[in-house]
């Protein structure tokens, strides 16, 4: 392609496509860090690979691995704990010096 045929649209909705692309995985760390996304599971593309290959009725032992099929087990056999999230009114007061307005005390004289 030509430079006379690229538009300044065009260059502005790639440079943002191409920014998110190297920046979102650590923005998903910092996000994890904050508290405001939870931790990933290790096996979290096995579970969802599991589920999806039982749903088809197709032995996942075949495609992934036993190994692999037996830890998604043990899993799934517990039940979710469930995971404290902050929330982002939270996170802000977290990172930043300023009290939330519902813990200000006002000084009376």
């Amino acid at each position: 392609m030509c430079a006379q045929c690229v538009s300044k649209a065009d260059v502005v909705v790639g440079s943002i496509g191409f920014a998110a692309f190297l920046f979102k995985g650590p923005g998903e760390d910092a996000l994890v860090a904050m508290g405001i996304l939870p931790e990933p599971h290790p096996l979290a593309v096995g579970i969802r690979s599991v589920n999806f290959l039982r749903s088809l009725e197709l032995d996942p032992g075949e495609v992934l691995g036993e190994d692999v099929v037996e830890a998604v087990d043990q899993v799934l056999a517990f039940p979710r704990q469930p995971v404290f999230r902050r929330t982002f009114r939270q996170a802000i007061a977290l990172m930043l010096p300023l009290s939330i307005r519902s813990q200000r005390v006002f000084a009376t004289r």
